[in-house]
């Protein structure tokens, strides 16, 4: 039985899918399972190479050790689930010498050597791939070995594509307890131009600048502390946030002064200082212009089908070089502050028409690529609402009908400002989406517990959620939930792979692009970056990983040895490469007065591009294939 279910696997598997039935069968009936267990060599250098075995990777992780003549050992690559273990020490003559050990228990199929080599005699499609596989695999061992002693590239400290936390200067911190006197004297002795406040948990409370000095010198009053004299409410940036957000409040409100914060925390400061050496431009009036605008009307000119200061500030930053998913993340950066913008123009709307203020506390979160930081210029509106639990008030009708109204205009609003309602209903104003933290629990489990197609995918939506306005403790409290269920359910995974099977690559299974379409478009949203997208989110589910960016995900999967740093790296790059054929498409789209889509004609790519094109999905092919395997794991093991 256990065969069957091996040739179930491999039928639908490359290099597999060029065998005939009657090979396919004789290489399944010859194989043999194994398991190894976390930290067991599934070979060693020192065996002897007949020895050594063809192995198919069901599941598990497992990585290769080379063993240089310093006495240092190196990985270079990781097997995952449907990877081929053995071939290069089979077919390079002991010229590599290196051993594989199991990171997690590991199960797998033997492959019978002799019947191996017998079909790739009979097979020439068969034999072609997989010499071509053991060469490329040598060479880029051999690449990577010679280049492993390159450091990163310095970061390049320019305002287009220059993150706060490579500027920033050390904090000055000072306690709420202490007198002004004191930070009077520590502002004087530090030669700096603000002190943080912080407590004793050593979260922000406030700042101290020759602002609140002057206050305290001028206006006489019974007491001294800094805790009644400090700035409660300080503009201050994240430690990830770009450059050019916080310049432009030095430029425009002239803050000598901005907190860097990472988790509550001021790990930085900025000043103009800070800026000497980056460039003035008028793209440091995008963040200033959309969080200053006090009326729809004036916000509306803000988006970014209409701004062309973002569009020629998108192309610089193209043409320039940067990688394209970060390109992605400055316009998802801008529309965050036209959401919040909104909101806030929303909330004093309730209160000019005698709704007042939010009865109760809520955080507006966003879905899907916004939430990924993975935005273009086609985006359409996923967002909800959490509520603090409020069923046991008096009063709840009156705030189910507060919030009913508050997230219709914010909805309304929004797609006035160039984001399309979601077709899907996928918005605050539907009560679906809009729930109190106990109701969101409930709604988790029964996902859980009852899903089906279409909840999958909302499922799949919620997933990827981010808050972006209001107690953002609400949020923090559902994510933990929600990861802690979603790693502990099996069935919930494999559901999670189904779907994510669902687009697939337009590719040849001698890796030529396929393209059937007459007008030889490709949408690659659905073909390359769901792929990855949807890969990595399942490996994060199954480890637990908080994060919601694609690119932050992959980083984390690489630091908890779940994924190779050189496959990180290929993902990475295959995302650069498919953001930035699409965010190219969307800017001749705009200057051409089109409406922007996902869609790129290959044929009107360089030869170079299609061919960069061509290897990312390669990657995104590869990607899912693993995931498929990986996943399916319960129907072998």
């Amino acid at each position: 039985m256990v065969y069957t279910e091996l040739k179930h696997l491999l039928k639908d598997y490359y290099p597999f899918t060029l065998l005939t039935d009657f090979q396919l069968q004789e290489m399944t009936d010859k194989a043999t399972q194994a398991t190894f267990a976390q930290n067991e060599f599934i070979f060693h250098e020192d065996e002897n190479t007949d020895h050594i075995d063809i192995y198919f990777l069901v599941s598990g992780l497992a990585k290769n050790i080379l063993h240089q003549s310093n006495g240092k050992q190196l990985s270079l690559r990781y097997y995952y689930p449907g990877d081929i273990i053995g071939l290069m020490v089979m077919f390079t003559s002991g010229e590599l010498e290196f051993s594989v050990q199991a990171l997690e228990d590991c199960t797998v199929f033997k492959l019978n050597k002799r019947h191996f080599f017998e079909i790739m005699t009979r097979n020439n499609d068969f034999s072609k791939v997989i010499w071509e596989s053991i060469g490329e695999r040598t060479k880029s061992l051999y690449d990577e070995m010679k280049n492993k002693a390159t450091h990163d590239d310095e970061e390049n400290v320019h305002l287009l594509k220059t993150r706060v936390k490579t500027l920033m200067n050390q904090p000055i911190l000072i306690q709420p307890h202490l007198t002004m006197d004191k930070a009077a004297q520590l502002l004087d002795e530090k030669n700096v131009s603000g002190l943080i406040v912080n407590d004793e948990q050593l979260k922000m409370k406030g700042i101290i600048t020759n602002k609140e000095i002057l206050k305290y010198v001028s206006q006489p009053s019974s007491s001294n502390l800094v805790l009644d004299w400090m700035n409660k409410q300080p503009y201050y940036v994240e430690a990830d946030a770009f450059a050019f957000e916080a310049l432009s409040y030095i430029k425009n409100k002239a803050n000598e002064f901005i907190p860097v914060i990472h988790n509550g925390s001021a790990i930085g400061v900025l000043t103009s200082r800070s800026f000497l050496n980056l460039e003035n431009s008028s793209y440091l009036d995008l963040t200033y212009n959309v969080k200053n605008s006090r009326s729809i009307n004036t916000l509306l000119q803000q988006s970014s089908l209409v701004n062309t200061t973002l569009q020629s500030f998108v192309q610089e930053l193209v043409e320039k070089e940067s990688y394209a998913y970060e390109v992605s993340e400055v316009i998802t950066n801008h529309n965050d502050n036209i959401h919040r913008q909104i909101i806030k123009l929303a909330e004093n709307e309730m209160k000019a028409e005698g709704y007042g203020t939010p009865p109760i506390n809520y955080c507006f979160i966003i879905m899907g690529s916004q939430a990924r930081h993975e935005q273009g210029f086609h985006t359409d509106q996923d967002n909800g609402v959490i509520l603090t639990n409020y069923d046991h008030l008096p009063n709840r009708s009156n705030i189910d009908e507060y919030f009913k109204k508050f997230t219709q205009k914010i909805n309304h609003y929004l797609s006035l400002s160039g984001f399309p309602e979601c077709t899907g209903g996928i918005m605050a104003k539907e009560s679906k989406w809009r729930k109190s933290l106990s109701e969101w629990k409930r709604e988790i489990q029964t996902w859980k517990d009852e899903l089906d197609a279409q909840e999958i995918q909302n499922f799949t939506m919620f997933f990827d959620f981010r808050p972006i306005y209001g107690d953002f403790s609400l949020a923090e409290e559902i994510r933990d939930f929600l990861t802690n269920k979603a790693k502990k359910s099996k069935t919930l995974q494999q559901l999670l792979m189904k779907d994510a099977l669902r687009f697939k690559i337009p590719a040849h299974p001698l890796g030529i692009m396929n393209l059937k379409q007459k007008n030889k478009k490709i949408n690659v949203k659905k073909t390359g970056l769901t792929q990855i997208i949807y890969s990595t989110r399942i490996n994060a589910i199954k480890y637990g990983i908080i994060e919601v960016s694609t690119v932050k995900r992959l980083n984390e999967l690489r630091k908890i040895q779940a994924m190779h740093p050189r496959d990180v790296e290929n993902a990475k790059t295959a995302l650069h490469y498919l953001h930035y054929f699409r965010l190219q498409q969307n800017l001749n789209q705009l200057e051409n007065n089109q409406d922007v889509s996902n869609e790129i004609n290959v044929y009107e790519l360089s030869k170079e591009d299609r061919i960069k094109l061509k290897e990312a999905l390669q990657v995104a092919h590869r990607m899912q294939q693993v995931t498929k395997i990986s996943f399916n794991r319960n129907r072998v093991v």
